[in-house]
Order: structure tokens, then C-alpha cells, then sequence
């Protein structure tokens, strides 16, 4: 297999994006080398490579592959974010002062969209955790009636955020809020709600509790 050696404009772009997720999704880890690596809950270790395709054009892209210590390697992605003319009627590329090169027709991807890609996908890794390949079931409790409809209100009415204050204000008369306090914690360890404040529910807690977009 070729070696591939990324130009500094490619490596600095990647950088700015993956960044940009982790602020986003928890478990970011940077970068070593031309690589970037995210560890989710479950065991699951997430790598994203910067590689290009050849074809009519090449693309720059960031390869994902997600990988547990039960299963190894179970899902892969491909998000392509720069493409550079190679066709023999292109222009070709140019240097300027600096000694930096570039294809005089280069295309950028909306970036915008790209990144919200990468942080679905890596929140969908986190609904595998319940495949009872990759971590097993007994590890998650069975949720009560009560508890799906907690889950349920803070994804429609709380855009997703597990907020205590506002829980207990619909809630109050079924808990309380020492046991909310006990059960965000208990979801939180588990990878079910996000480590950040305020926490978010994740999709496997939307799984479990059978929330659907």
C-alpha cells in the first residue's frame, strides 16, 4: 500500500474540522500524526485518517473506522471535504511566494454540512453499545415507564438536553429531585447522557427508551 503524505493546507483544513466536532462530541482525544482519535463509551475507539480517492478528480477525505474490544472493527465511514481537479485539460496547479501549491480550480464541500455529518455518525456509534456483540445487555438497566417518559420530554420539549430543573418542574409529583439527581448520574457513567453540562440524552438512551426523531 502507497504511503500518502497530506499537503499542510489538507492537514490544517482536517485539523479545523475534527476540532470544531470534538468540541461537539465527548471522548475527543486530538490528533497524533495525520490521525485523530475519539474513545466512546462501551470500549469503542473511533480513528479518523485524512487519505484521498483517484479518480476524475481527487478528493481529500477523512476516513472513520470504529472499533470495540469484543468485535474489533464493526463500522466505517468516508467524508470527502476537498476535491482537486487531475483531468489532462485542467489547469495546472500553482505555487505562490510561499512555495504553497494548489489546483487553480479547487473545490471546498460546505463544511457546515460536513461536520454535522461526522457528529451524527459518531452519535449513532453510540447506539451500537446496546448490540449485545459489542457490550453486553445486562449493562444497561430496563427503563421504567416513568423513566421513558423523562427521556421522551427532554428529546421533544428540551431539544435533547436533560435539564433537572425543568424535569422536575414537569415531574415533580412522581420524583424527586434527589432521585432525578441519582438517575442522570447512573445514566451519565453508563455513556447514556453526555459528560458535558448541561447533559445531553444520546441516541442509545433514545433507543432504550424508544424515542424516535
Amino acid at each position: 500500500m502507497a504511503h500518502f503524505f497530506p499537503s499542510f493546507q489538507a492537514l490544517h483544513l482536517a485539523d479545523r474540522m475534527v476540532d470544531t466536532v470534538g468540541e461537539r462530541v465527548p471522548g475527543y482525544q486530538g490528533r497524533v500524526g495525520a490521525a485523530w482519535y475519539w474513545r466512546l463509551p462501551g470500549g469503542i475507539l473511533v480513528t479518523f485518517t485524512l487519505e484521498y480517492t483517484q479518480t476524475e478528480q481527487r478528493w481529500n477525505l477523512l476516513r472513520a473506522v470504529a472499533a470495540s474490544p469484543n468485535v474489533g472493527l464493526f463500522n466505517a465511514a468516508d467524508f470527502p471535504f476537498a476535491a482537486y481537479a487531475t483531468l489532462a485539460s485542467s489547469p495546472p496547479f500553482i505555487h505562490d511566494l510561499d512555495g504553497e501549491a494548489e489546483w487553480s480550480n479547487r473545490l471546498y464541500f460546505q463544511m457546515g454540512h460536513l461536520i454535522e455529518d461526522v457528529v451524527l455518525w459518531l452519535e449513532m456509534l453510540r447506539a451500537v453499545i446496546l448490540d449485545p456483540q459489542v457490550r453486553p445487555p445486562a449493562a444497561f438497566p430496563d427503563l421504567s415507564p416513568l423513566e421513558r417518559e423523562l427521556v421522551a420530554h427532554a428529546a421533544l420539549q428540551l431539544d435533547g438536553v436533560f435539564l433537572l430543573k425543568a424535569l422536575y418542574e414537569t415531574f415533580g409529583e412522581r420524583i424527586s429531585r434527589r432521585r432525578l439527581s441519582e438517575l442522570a448520574q447512573a445514566w451519565e457513567e453508563l455513556g447514556l447522557l453526555t459528560d458535558e453540562h448541561p447533559r445531553r440524552i444520546t441516541v442509545a438512551l433514545r433507543s432504550l427508551a424508544g424515542v424516535t426523531y
